[in-house]
């Protein structure tokens, strides 16, 4: 797709320049100047890296509040709240939905087996020490079993470096 919009603007960019040629040679040696500095800084943007670029780290200093849990013929949908503890503004998190088939021991323990894993990228923006809602579905086990409780992890997240 990035590709085609490429050739797309290069070809746009072509087409002008011959129309101005046939205009008078003023008209392109204008268009071609402001052609030749709107190219340089498309180039410098795209080599040069972001002072604002990502990074996926570990999941310290977040947490994952689920305040509710509905299910449907679909699956399963979670709210609740990301709390950003970190020093980090976050792009994303990757969040692990897990479900466990329990089972009570002869003492008294319920000894829980994880029958199914999804994971799922939310992209939001959380500044450092922040909270927000958040919405999630996770599917049904394949597996046939009925799951007995559910879990949600943070496995990484998608931050902004600082400066």
């Amino acid at each position: 797709m990035r590709l085609l919009l490429l050739l797309t603007m290069l070809i746009a960019v072509v087409t002008l320049l011959l129309a101005s040629w046939q205009r008078g040679k003023r008209v392109f040696a204008v268009t071609a100047t402001i052609v030749a500095i709107v190219s340089s800084v498309v180039i410098y943007g795209v080599v040069n890296p972001g002072k604002r670029d990502q990074v996926t780290l570990p999941p310290e200093g977040i947490r994952v509040e689920v305040a509710d849990m509905v299910s449907s013929e679909s699956g399963v949908r979670f709210t609740g709240t990301i709390f950003n503890d970190s020093d980090l503004d976050l792009a994303g998190i990757t969040l692990q939905a897990s479900a466990f088939a329990c089972s009570n021991g002869a003492s008294g323990a319920s000894d829980c087996d994880v029958i199914d894993q999804q994971q799922q990228l939310l992209q939001l923006f959380i500044p450092a020490g922040r909270h927000y809602s958040f919405a999630l579905v996770a599917r049904h086990p394949e597996a046939g079993k009925k799951p007995d409780k559910w879990d949600i992890t943070p496995l990484s997240k998608l931050a902004y470096p600082s400066l």
